[in-house]
């Protein structure tokens, strides 16, 4: 396993492919010559009333639309449609309610509204209340007293992020202060939107376990159904003004970071009306009493982090400024490396000759130039960082870009901007993580759906070669990327894939209606079912042989399933690494024919971390093209490879993007630039396809390993029919 060092970045003014807050790469116009007056990548537009127009948009457009939270009302009488009803999370997470009456170690438990109206009325001194919701909705209307802890879960989640780092993100100084108190507090209470019971992956249970670890020794609970439960039942212990540094100077002006209309200043919307049913999936609704405002910076050590949209990972991953972390490549023991060039001599293995590399005498294997460069010991390390980094900016800007496109315009999904995320956001209960959604213009769409919409999170992902020297479309979107969209992708010379979320309960009749219609054969899974205690997966496919289950209008059977391991000179090297692959046979209700699926479920892999070598995704990589050929070879019109993982972006993006580079060197022997870096390029394209392909710098730099060890002759997986000649010189 490769370990990680920490070192202060080197700031090379000579190289413009290095980006950072204070060597920022001026946007292209369309005539490809700096555009001064774009908004910098690395900050959120800052327009007072972006929050606002953005929510106003997003809400007008779900008014006018059917989806999962409007279902269509039927007309009686010349009546006005029946009001639908509130969707509950508990409905669609029913298994995984069941699931939680086996109590989680650091998970809170729930406390009643009335105990937390009862608590403040007597002991409000004693309780400590925390809104994990964003900042947009806190500052909207909260509960008196709580503090806002708006951190990503992607952040939250992790063991490095401690409490002293969730501090740095409290926006208010005298919150910071209340909240470095905790050991203080009798209570501490915990609460989101309206979440009846807590999922495993939520800001909330990151959030107690942090708490818990820390040796809390207090009571410990999330508030049942959340503010929208508590403000229903105690409007006059919830605010909404805008919050102060101070609450007990709350005659004192707003903070300078504050625009607020001074005749609304002193109105209450809470007072005098109700709140509505309907709610966007993590979205407040709008209200005319309340003028718009920018969020207050928090404080950081880089204030170049603005929360404008607290969900989009780089702005809290990319705020300290540079990225300083370094992994080094890592290749296999038996494999000398010359660190000055770059040279490699295999003892064990016979290299594949793949384009831009050859054989020199001494059986000295020189890897293409761009591939040779990563393993530099004085400066791979380094380079690779900075082509992540590059990666992280560019999809920072193109997330903000998004977000002040969908401020300024009503149009649902406008076909002259192809990366609209409405769908996802207006579908929030359908996705497994509230910050990936499919570009509208990749989405795949359900043909025939069993409710009012065609929403499911899984994007087409498809590499097509790209002649233009720049992007050229709107937002960071080339037109090879966009013209690939239009067309079925059979007909290419890169294969297409289906890269989506674990499915979720409420969605597996979708996802199996995916599969029918997409007509595909080949599932790929790449993280277990449950890691860490959280849920990453629920199990979407029957458990017992033989024994059809249902699923909509399809039924799945199980016929088998065999576990193969991964080896390692002949042995087995982690008793969790092996790759199980299971038979099954869909049926449709209105279809006399059957189809076999193969889904290959590789466990070795775990979220946000790599495997401690390559050979588990090689043979997975090999056994997915054996099972697609194999199809493909028996009946036309193979539909895409299904790709996924948890969320559908970090190990599936490095999936196909390992897959597609293999078959690009070893089909390619004379059209590409031994000096152009064909991962990098292919990543890059990937994510213009849909969110945080290849999540990590850690699965960044595990892609270049998986290539470096298949070229180096380790894998069984061989692209015969266009492998270039070995040459000697």
């Amino acid at each position: 396993m490769s370990v990680a060092y920490d070192s202060p970045t080197h700031r090379r003014q000579t190289n413009e492919n290095y980006f950072t807050p204070l060597n920022m790469p001026p946007m292209l116009g369309e005539d490809q010559q700096p555009n001064t007056a774009s908004t910098p990548y690395y900050t959120a537009p800052i327009n007072p009333a972006l929050h606002q127009d953005f929510l106003n948009a997003i809400q007008h457009r779900h008014a006018s639309q059917p989806t999962v939270l409007t279902p269509v009302g039927e007309k009686k009488n010349n009546m006005s449609p029946t009001p639908p009803p509130v969707l509950s999370m508990a409905a669609v997470g029913s298994s995984l309610a069941a699931r939680r009456k086996q109590a989680v170690p650091g998970q809170p438990s729930a406390m009643e509204t009335q105990r937390l109206n009862e608590l403040m009325t007597s002991h409000g001194d004693r309780i400590l209340i925390l809104d994990v919701r964003s900042f947009v909705q806190y500052t909207h209307a909260r509960i008196r007293t709580a503090i806002n802890v708006a951190v990503p879960n992607t952040i939250l989640k992790r063991p490095t992020f401690t409490l002293e780092k969730v501090y740095e993100a409290i926006v208010l100084d005298n919150d910071r202060d209340r909240l470095k108190r905790w050991k203080e507090y009798d209570h501490i209470i915990i609460y989101d939107q309206g979440s009846q019971f807590l999922p495993d992956n939520c800001a909330a249970n990151f959030l107690c376990a942090k708490f818990s670890q820390a040796g809390y020794q207090g009571s410990l609970k999330f508030l049942k159904g959340g503010f929208d439960a508590f403000m229903g039942a105690f409007p006059t212990q919830c605010e909404s003004s805008p919050p102060v540094s101070n609450r007990a100077d709350a005659g004192r002006s707003l903070p300078p970071a504050f625009s607020i209309h001074p005749h609304r200043e002193a109105q209450n919307p809470l007072e005098g009306r109700r709140r509505p049913q309907l709610q966007l999936s993590n979205l407040p609704p709008p209200t005319s009493s309340l003028g718009p405002f920018t969020a207050p910076m928090p404080q950081f050590d880089n204030q170049a982090f603005n929360p404008f949209f607290s969900n989009i990972r780089q702005n809290m991953e990319l705020s300290h400024g540079p990225i300083r972390e370094r992994f080094p490549i890592n290749l296999p023991e038996n494999c000398n490396a010359d660190p000055q060039t770059g040279y490699v001599k295999p003892e064990k293995t016979e290299p594949r000759c793949v384009a831009g590399a050859h054989i020199e005498k001494d059986n000295v294997y020189v890897a293409p130039t761009w591939l040779r460069n990563t393993i530099e010991f004085s400066s791979g390390p380094q380079l690779l960082a900075e082509m992540y980094e590059k990666l992280e900016r560019t999809e920072q800007r193109r997330l903000q870009n998004i977000m002040l496109f969908h401020s300024k315009h009503t149009n649902t999904n406008p076909p002259d901007f192809p990366l609209s995320i409405v769908a996802g956001i207006e579908m929030g209960t359908l996705n497994r993580y509230t910050n990936i959604w499919p570009f509208e213009y990749t989405r795949v769409k359900i043909a025939q759906p069993h409710g009012p919409t065609d929403y499911i999170n899984a994007s087409y992902i498809q590499y097509v070669p790209n002649n233009s020297a720049a992007t050229d479309a709107p937002d960071h979107v080339s037109k090879a990327s966009l013209q690939i969209m239009k067309t079925d992708g059979l007909d290419q010379p890169y294969r297409r894939y289906i890269s989506t979320q674990g499915p979720l309960p409420a969605t597996f009749n979708d996802f199996w209606q995916v599969i029918w219609e997409q007509n595909s054969r080949v599932l790929v899974m790449l993280t277990k079912e449950e890691e860490m205690n959280k849920i990453k997966c629920h199990r979407y496919w029957p458990s017992t042989p033989n024994q059809p289950t249902q699923y909509g209008k399809l039924s799945v059977t199980l016929l088998s399933e065999t576990i193969r391991s991964v080896k390692r000179n002949g042995e087995q090297q982690n008793a969790d690494d092996v790759v199980i692959v299971r038979q099954l046979v869909l049926a449709h209700e209105g279809a006399n024919t059957r189809r076999m699926v193969t889904q290959l479920h590789y466990t070795g892999w775990m979220d946000f971390g790599v495997p401690e070598n390559p050979l588990g995704t090689l043979q997975v990589i090999e056994a997915a093209n054996d099972a697609q050929q194999l199809y493909e070879s028996q009946e036309p019109n193979i539909g895409p490879m299904v790709v996924h993982c948890s969320a559908g972006c970090g190990r599936s993006g490095a999936f196909c993007v390992i897959d597609t580079v293999l078959r690009r060197i070893s089909q390619s022997s004379h059209d590409l630039d031994d000096h152009k870096d064909v991962l990098l390029e292919t990543i890059a394209l990937f994510r213009e396809q849909r969110l945080s392909m290849v999540q990590t710098m850690r699965q960044f730099v595990f892609c270049y390993e998986a290539i470096w060890w298949w070229i180096l002759g380790y894998g069984q997986l061989n692209y015969t029919d266009k492998l270039p000649v070995r040459s000697h010189r």
